[in-house]
């Protein structure tokens, strides 16, 4: 478990869970929004966020956090040894 993928609906506890394991394992985590968005609120341009993508994916280990965009979701999906799906109702969430 070094390649790791966390995702699921808005509010079922990703970034909680994520860090926890980032925690417990010392592998690093990747929010991804931390690269999509700019400190502002304003979204990176896709050459920025595409770069940074792949050097993430292109480490040893990985913790990554979040969905978008669909493209770069599929890549981590395809290099990725673990998959964490978070299913929790909205009402839950």
């Amino acid at each position: 478990m070094k390649k790791i993928v966390v995702f699921g609906k808005p509010g079922s506890g990703k970034s909680t869970l994520s860090k926890n394991l980032a925690s417990a394992t010392g592998i690093k985590l990747h929010a991804l929004d931390s690269i999509v968005y700019k400190k502002n609120g304003d979204l990176v341009d896709r050459k920025t966020y595409d770069e940074e993508h792949e050097n993430i994916l292109s480490s040893d280990c990985w913790i990554i956090d979040g969905f978008q965009p669909i493209e770069s979701f599929y890549k981590r999906l395809d290099v990725a040894d673990t998959l964490i799906y978070i299913e929790l109702p909205y009402i839950i969430s």
